[in-house]
């Protein structure tokens, strides 16, 4: 699967190369150059789509804005986009991004996914959590998993229920795998829903 980078900034661009150097990704100033490219992943500046952008569904895009803006990431989710963050986010993050959408799923600016999780949880307050959604969990991996889907980091977890960001991370991993789902939000959505 091919990575094109699209900016007209020269900073960025350069960044974003340095970062997938082992991709050989392709560099394009504009969208126009994206032409007839279809099932690649494409990380573009959000200041190039603010003109206009049709080709949300010919190719897994991942916009990424100096200024994240969490209104304007649900935005371009809303148009077909599959991923929003930080144009200058740290080089994890940006392979993380790249390997979630290889997979087919949408990748969020982590400040972002817990403002998501915390509006989903605000959106069905009055709704009483299904209990039976967690009957395959172990007593403490309950309380990991409540957690979680009220937005909770796994490091405010450690400290609330006295366990390693280790145990924790252990456990939220085994959550997701007793429950099927992929992430924080999906589990969220599980146990608010």
């Amino acid at each position: 699967m091919n990575l094109y980078l699209v900016s007209d900034d020269n900073v960025l661009l350069k960044y974003w190369r340095s970062s997938f150097v082992e991709l050989s990704p392709i560099v394009m100033r504009s969208l126009d150059e994206l032409g007839s490219v279809e099932g690649s992943i494409v990380f573009v500046s959000d200041e190039m789509l603010s003109h206009g952008y049709d080709g949300y569904s010919r190719n897994k895009l991942m916009v990424l804005s100096r200024t994240p803006d969490f209104v304007q990431s649900q935005n371009f989710l809303q148009k077909g986009a599959m991923g929003y963050g930080n144009a200058m986010m740290h080089e994890t993050y940006l392979h993380s991004s790249f390997q979630t959408l290889k997979e087919g799923n949408v990748w969020l600016h982590p400040p972002f996914l817990t403002q998501l999780i915390l509006q989903v949880r605000q959106d069905n307050t009055h709704k009483e959590i299904s209990s039976h959604v967690l009957d395959a969990l172990s007593v403490r991996e309950k309380e990991v998993a409540l957690l979680l889907g009220d937005g909770k980091s796994h490091v405010e977890i450690s400290v609330l229920l006295d366990i390693t960001v280790r145990t924790v991370k252990a456990h939220a991993t085994s959550i997701y795998s007793k429950l099927g789902v992929k992430d924080r939000l999906a589990l969220s959505l599980m146990i608010h829903s």
